[in-house]
């Protein structure tokens, strides 16, 4: 039996390659151009640059002999001025400095301490309506209680905080009616310290117990009743927290322990 054989399959025509080496010279020549053209710009550049720079030398070259005829000629006593001022600068701020550490201008560090010494001692049956130190260190607390036994207390916590320790309150003073004489809900009150704080001692205390008995005795309008040293009256609780109060301030200032 007869058989056809096709002798044009594709398979057996010839193959076109896709990147030959015709195509990769061609690749080459073209890189190599562009490399050239690129050297060529850098090159023209790099020469503008080098003219400009060459015409800035020019211009700038009078400022520069103009600049070295001016050093020449004072630099060496502007200099020296400036030295000066700044030498007197610095000895007019250590003087300040100086002034500042010796408390001459007042307390470097303010109320600040005292403010929170008050704030963390608070208290719901006490409160302070007044508070001023002076650049000599004395104290003057004003405040008002619903309880009149509070005030030794506080003043007994108040002495545990280091900015009020040591430092003994010489005056006392106790008001329970109000300016029309009718007896108010809480009883005012006011201590002030001697001024230096420790240099108060037995004088400062002394001094507490004296104000306190002059209100107690010849204030009637303070109503306060008892005298520091004598027995506590059930009826009459501002004389009896005038009498502690002003025993505790007796022996802060003799550098008792309460």
């Amino acid at each position: 039996m007869a058989q056809q054989l096709n002798l044009l399959d594709p398979r057996f025509a010839p193959q076109a390659l896709r990147f030959s080496a015709q195509h990769g010279l061609v690749a080459v020549l073209a890189l190599l151009g562009l490399t050239a053209g690129a050297a060529q710009g850098l090159q023209w550049a790099a020469a503008q640059a080098t003219g400009k720079a060459g015409q800035l030398e020019v211009l700038t070259a009078p400022l520069k002999a103009r600049q070295q005829a001016l050093t020449a000629a004072g630099g060496s006593n502007g200099t020296a001025t400036e030295i000066a001022q700044l030498r007197s600068l610095e000895a007019g701020q250590r003087r300040i400095g100086q002034a500042l550490n010796a408390g001459l201008a007042g307390a470097r560090e303010g109320p600040s301490d005292y403010l929170v010494a008050l704030a963390r001692r608070a208290s719901a049956a006490l409160w302070i309506t007044g508070f001023a130190v002076d650049d000599a260190g004395a104290i003057a607390l004003e405040g008002r209680m619903t309880d009149s036994a509070v005030l030794t207390d506080y003043l007994k916590n108040l002495n545990n905080e280091p900015r009020f320790k040591g430092r003994p309150f010489g005056q006392l003073s106790l008001q329970a009616l109000d300016a029309a004489g009718v007896a108010a809900p809480y009883t005012e009150f006011t201590l002030r310290s001697a001024a230096g704080g420790t240099s108060g001692g037995s004088a400062g205390a002394n001094n507490a117990t004296n104000n306190a008995t002059t209100n107690a005795t010849t204030n009637p309008a303070n109503n306060l009743g008892n005298s520091p040293g004598s027995s506590p009256d059930r009826s009459n609780p501002i004389g009896n927290a005038v009498a502690s109060a002003t025993g505790l301030l007796a022996s802060q200032g003799n550098g008792g322990t309460p």
